[in-house]
């Protein structure tokens, strides 16, 4: 499943992030610009055209801080 919404991955980012085999890892959100969608992973790489949005570890939420 792709989120297509940020609400959608924020949700199953959380419910990844408080599963036991996840415990202490952070689950990343990803958006991409090329497909539009966004994308739930534990690899924090991201590509040029990809854009870290946050990630969740043990269901608490921490948002990126904008480059400047």
């Amino acid at each position: 499943m792709k989120p297509t919404t940020i609400e959608e991955a924020m949700n199953m980012a959380k419910a990844k992030s408080l599963e036991k085999q996840y415990k202490d890892e952070a689950i990343y959100i990803i958006y991409c610009n090329r497909t539009k969608q966004y994308y739930v992973d534990t690899d924090s790489l991201i590509r040029l055209w990809e854009l870290l949005i946050g990630y969740y570890e043990n269901g608490v939420f921490t948002a990126e801080k904008p480059h400047t």
